[in-house]
């Protein structure tokens, strides 16, 4: 009799064990604290800032080297996008998850993979904001991005930048910013001369990605559409796109449909699935370090 019930309390213990989910990984220490105005107004453009989360793919966390992650000025939209690997548009929540930047630093435990960091994000999100979420699937009128009826006419991708060498990290970055503001300065003057040439684009957007896949295209083109884009290219290659669409009616060949026509793709109407990450609950100002 005690051996039977020895051995059911043993089977209760191991079928509670096998229950359990594994501990969701974790930073060994982390700082968050919000992010100090930037003096050059780069960080505060909003048009800038809209071209840097449209600029990351998907889940993507940038480490500084393997064992840190630093993130400068990233809004709560953007911290828990890249902590559930979807885009910013995939993410339902109050509007002011945009309004306020933060800087996060972390230590990453020696030999950890990169697929990893995703989930110590969340768990950083949950511990230090309150974060909740939960995953949703919605149905909706969207477009599907296909190969046009001629074939497709991208470029292979450009190579990754050469560091400069004599340059130290923050040197590096201090000149990866300055190319962006300079590109942004770029963009604005043309925008002034085509305005005082009587030409207005009325909303004009050009953007380059050197390196990109037709999955990634596809959802970044969601804020040129309107609408959802799933990418049934079928193409796996990395690619070099540049696209420029304005609004203005009155100036043709404009449209997001007539700058994925000259990659030789085709954006076609179609009933689209899109997976969503809802947020039930989440903190404006996090805990203390």
């Amino acid at each position: 009799m005690r051996y039977v019930v020895c051995t059911a309390i043993a089977l209760i213990c191991t079928n509670l064990h096998a229950q359990t989910p594994p501990a969701r990984p974790r930073f060994e220490v982390a700082s968050v604290k919000p992010a100090a105005n930037d003096e050059t107004g780069f960080g505060r453009i909003p048009m800038m800032r809209e071209m840097m989360r449209n600029g990351r793919r998907p889940g993507m966390i940038p480490m500084t080297d393997p064992g840190r992650i630093r993130l400068e000025n990233w809004a709560l939209l953007d911290l828990i996008a890249a902590a559930y690997s979807v885009r910013a548009t995939q993410v339902s929540g109050a509007a002011w998850l945009s309004d306020q930047g933060f800087d996060i630093e972390a230590k990453v435990p020696d030999g950890t993979p990169k697929e990893e960091l995703n989930a110590m994000l969340q768990s950083l999100l949950e511990e230090r904001f309150g974060l909740k979420v939960h995953r949703n699937t919605q149905t909706s009128q969207g477009f599907a991005l296909v190969v046009g009826k001629n074939g497709p006419k991208l470029k292979p991708a450009e190579p990754p930048p050469t560091p400069e060498p004599g340059l130290t990290e923050d040197e590096q970055k201090a000149k990866q910013k300055q190319k962006a503001q300079a590109n942004l300065a770029a963009m604005m003057t043309r925008m002034k001369e085509n305005r005082e040439s009587g030409t207005p684009l009325g909303g004009f957007s050009t953007d380059h990605w050197p390196s990109i896949t037709t999955e990634e295209l596809a959802s970044r083109l969601v804020r040129f559409a309107g609408e959802p884009v799933v990418d049934e290219t079928g193409l796996t290659g990395k690619y070099s796109v540049t696209i420029e669409i304005w609004k203005n009616p009155d100036v043709p060949g404009g449209t997001v449909f007539d700058a994925v026509e000259k990659l030789g793709l085709k954006l076609e109407p179609r009933k689209v699935t899109v997976e969503t990450v809802v947020v039930d609950q989440v903190s404006k100002t996090p805990t203390a370090n």
